[in-house]
């Protein structure tokens, strides 16, 4: 094994040197004495103390600092104090605002520190800032009266400059009240003085006259109860609420009465049993100059009545006082406290309980729930109970407003009677406002299907989707495709509803007149069952297609806007059997299918074709040479769509005179010539001898001859 190689050596050597003038640095000594503060911790004033506030390799100087100032380190955690409101940041970096190593003398904590912190003037600081709000003769007052060692050179051991201080009254003045009352002194005084403070006397809660201005203090304020002088001049949590009449003298008025006089008083209603407010409604009857609660009601005017939430007029003031208020009982039953609207009180219910436990009543099905606080005075008059007095306006509350042709009708129509244990009343409350309650189905269910397609209905049932309260004619535009699945497009989009839908002259069992299509066409097949075929069912034969692309019936030749129109084109060879070429192409379709000036029994108006063999259109310039019952016969010599002209006759296949080499030679005209007696040039029959279109040799003939 090798040994350490020169360089390692060196490496080594050098990491030594390097160690050593970094221990020779350490040793160094501070540049400046401490300050006394810090000199008499012993700990501190050691040569090699440095690192105990400057750190060492694990620890910084500000964490070295806070180690020994837990109070500073405990107001930045809490972010209490000057320190704990300028952040963790700021406030942990010691050094920035407190030097060191300028003396013993040295004051740590001066005008540069402050200057740091943000603090222009120390003198002026804000004591707010730290949750001290300060005032009065507070701001005229010398650091020094608070702060005691403020300007010392060495503060004491274990004292502080400025923290440390509370800020309760008692800390710093004495307490007059030798702890009877709360040491909170801002309860009553001021920053001012304590000659100033805030209690606004007892004439703001309850003037001392009458009855309450011979009493003694301690009678309402006694020295245990929850309103004794003590607690109400104690913290202000632990104060009761201002007391009302009510909370000190009874009194026999029920809570409605209460409640009335504090409307017309314009008395929160909240307040009308307990507060200050309160005694406004007493002192309305009862005076505070009062030494009694005696009753006088005949003293009792039609005003104060009314306070009471019980107006005289009509009819009830016309009446004796005797005639709702009976003599000689007890007061609670003598004034019960009625209201004005609470009809049902004295008056039977002709409604057999169709309004009860409804808040005196709802109109209905109210909206939202509302409640009806009316009770009989919603639809009778306050003078009578008829004629009612409930009208459109009213009705408009309810769940079904009264508008159209329901507007005009009789109340009966929808009111009928109803049974209610042994009596038979007007049914007002719980009539239903969905249409077919009363309306029957004109429909006969045809469009129950989409219905369930379509989602919620509107407020008043399935029926408001297309038709208004005015009439039954659609009030909304009426979507052909998704209710009936037919799309009106092109002509019939244009077309009267009546065309389809014949209107009847009198209305049917559900009040229709509006016709169902199958009333005057019968089952809907398809478009022949408003249009007649005028193809007479040629194209649904056996082997056509019956759909194109998804075009089914007419729609897979003809538009919607028009028969005349054909937007995707007619195959004529794939729907005729006759395949358009040539010529036949090129010409016009009238020149087979003449225009009819007036459409035939079936409603076509152009002509059917004379037939499908070529002698049907074009005159045959062979006489009778080619009769024959195949349709076909001029396409054996005459294949080209496109010209007659151009033959395609094979002597040899067709005919019965196949050419030899010489006659394939001869003009055609050679042969087939017209004869004198006629007009066509002669093809068939023709002679086939030889001699016949030769002649013989006289010898020959001769020899014939002798034959």
């Amino acid at each position: 094994m090798k040994g350490p190689t020169p360089k390692t050596l060196i490496g080594v050597v050098s990491l030594l040197a390097v160690l050593s003038v970094a221990v020779v640095d350490f040793g160094r000594t501070a540049p400046g004495e401490i300050h006394a503060a810090h000199a008499r911790v012993e700990s501190l004033a050691e040569a090699d103390s440095c690192s105990l506030c400057h750190g060492g390799w694990t620890t910084s100087m500000s964490s070295a600092c806070l180690e020994c100032h837990e109070t500073i380190q405990a107001h930045i955690d809490g972010h209490i104090g000057l320190h704990g409101i300028l952040g963790e940041v700021a406030a942990a970096g010691c050094a920035t605002c407190h030097a060191e190593h300028h003396g013993t003398t040295f004051q740590s904590v001066n005008n540069i520190s402050f200057a740091r912190a943000g603090i222009e003037d120390r003198l002026a600081f804000n004591h707010s800032a730290v949750g001290f709000e300060m005032g009065g003769k507070h701001l005229d007052a010398e650091c020094s009266a608070c702060h005691e060692h403020v300007d010392a050179e060495i503060v004491p051991e274990g004292a502080h400059r400025y923290i440390g201080l509370s800020q309760s009254c008692a800390s710093c003045h004495e307490d007059v009240h030798e702890g009877q009352l709360s040491k909170t002194c801002s309860v009553c005084h001021t920053q001012s003085g304590f000659d100033e403070h805030m209690f606004t006397g007892h004439a703001s809660f309850l003037p001392l006259t009458g009855g309450h201005a011979s009493l003694d203090c301690r009678e309402c304020h006694g020295e245990d109860s929850s309103h004794s002088l003590e607690v109400l001049r104690g913290p202000a949590a632990a104060r009761p609420a201002a007391r009302s009449c009510a909370a000190c003298h009874d009194q026999p008025h029920q809570e409605s009465f209460v409640t009335g006089a504090a409307t017309s008083q314009g008395v929160a209603l909240a307040a009308s049993l307990s507060g200050l407010k309160a005694n406004a409604l007493c002192t309305g009857c009862h005076g505070p100059s009062h030494t009694s609660f005696a009753e006088d009601a005949e003293a009792m005017t039609a005003t104060e009545h009314a306070a009471s939430g019980f107006a005289l007029a009509l009819p009830h003031a016309e009446l004796d006082c005797a005639a709702c208020h009976t003599p000689g009982v007890p007061y609670g039953e003598r004034y019960p406290g009625r209201e004005a609207e609470q009809c049902i009180s004295c008056h039977q219910d002709p409604h057999a309980g169709q309004f009860a436990g409804l808040a005196f009543g709802t109109i209905g099905d109210l909206p939202g729930g509302a409640v009806n606080d009316k009770g009989c005075l919603v639809c009778h008059a306050p003078t009578h109970f008829t004629p009612h007095a409930f009208g459109t306006d009213a009705h408009a509350q309810t769940a079904l407003p009264l508008e159209g042709a329901h507007e005009d009708a009789d109340c009966a129509s929808c009111h009928g009677n109803l049974t209610l244990g042994d009596l038979e009343v007007r049914q007002f409350h719980g009539v239903s406002s969905q249409c077919d309650q009363c309306h029957g189905d004109a429909h006969s269910g045809f469009f129950d299907e989409q219905l369930s397609a379509h989602g919620e209905s509107p407020e008043h049932g399935d029926c408001a989707l297309c038709h208004g309260p005015s009439a039954f004619s659609p009030a909304n535009e009426f979507d052909h495709e998704f209710w009936t699945s037919y799309a009106l497009e092109g002509s019939h989009a244009s077309a009267e509803c009546t065309s389809c839908h014949a209107p009847s002259a009198e209305p049917d069992a559900n009040g229709r007149t509006f016709g169902v299509i199958h009333a005057l066409y019968g089952e809907v097949t398809g478009c022949n069952t408003c249009h007649g075929d005028v193809h007479e069912g040629r194209f649904d034969a056996k082997g056509l297609p019956a759909k194109v692309d998804g075009r089914e019936d007419c729609a897979r030749c003809h538009s919607p806007v028009s028969f005349r129109e054909q937007p995707h084109g007619f195959d004529h060879g794939k729907w005729t059997g006759w395949r358009l070429d040539g010529a036949h192409a090129q010409a016009d379709c009238t020149s087979c299918h003449k225009p009819l000036r007036r459409p035939d029994g079936a409603g076509r108006t152009w002509g059917r074709a004379k037939g499908t063999d070529c002698a049907s259109c074009h005159e045959s310039p062979h006489g009778d040479q080619f009769d024959t019952p195949r349709k076909k016969a001029c396409v054996k010599c005459h294949e080209s769509p496109v010209s007659f002209g151009i033959l395609s006759f094979d002597h040899n296949l067709e005919s019965r005179f196949p050419l030899d080499e010489a006659h394939q030679k001869v003009e055609c005209a050679g042969c087939h010539t017209a004869a004198e007696t006629e007009e066509s040039i002669r093809y068939r029959p023709l002679p086939m001898d030889c001699v016949d279109c030769h002649g013989v040799h006289e010898k020959a003939l001769r020899r014939r001859r002798r034959r």
